[in-house]
């Protein structure tokens, strides 16, 4: 039975887009998921790449490709294996400059792990411009995390 997962919100004051999901799986499949290229590919956009092929680590730097969109770089800012991967990323792929963190922590759950996303540093030219932005964001974690929990339970690991 499929149940709906709760939507990400966003917090204008604090300039942050945040989604907790439950993944029907243990966290070293959820970890694997959001930190080795070819799995964060199958759920985040359509490409990973990282600088030296491997695993997402500490001082990573990548890119990461969605359709329409174009390639966004990123680099891991911190990890604590197997419950926190965080990095930076491009806002947009035409100012890469402009770069907001994505921080994902894991908490196991009896036989599944809920995921939180929690995005900061959101910026803009105008209070519109940066609503504009984390509205963008949620919809697009809304969207992202749906895909990521399909992917994780649709495997076995």
């Amino acid at each position: 039975m499929t149940t709906t997962q709760p939507r990400a919100t966003v917090d204008v004051a604090e300039r942050s887009v945040t989604r907790t999901v439950r993944v029907a799986a243990g966290p070293d499949a959820v970890w694997r998921a959001i930190s080795e290229p070819e799995h964060v590919a199958g759920w985040f956009g359509d490409g990973c790449e990282t600088e030296d092929g491997g695993p997402l680590a500490s001082g990573t730097k990548g890119r990461l490709h969605f359709e329409g969109y174009g390639w966004f770089a990123f680099e891991v800012t911190r990890v604590e294996q197997g419950r926190v991967l965080a990095y930076r990323w491009g806002q947009s792929a035409e100012d890469p400059d402009r770069m907001t963190e994505a921080t994902f922590t894991l908490e196991p759950d009896g036989d599944g792990t809920y995921l939180t996303v929690h995005e900061t540093g959101f910026t803009g030219a105008t209070d519109d411009a940066v609503r504009a932005a984390l509205d963008g964001n949620r919809e697009g974690w809304d969207v992202e995390l749906d895909e990521l929990v399909a992917y994780v339970e649709s495997r076995s690991w």
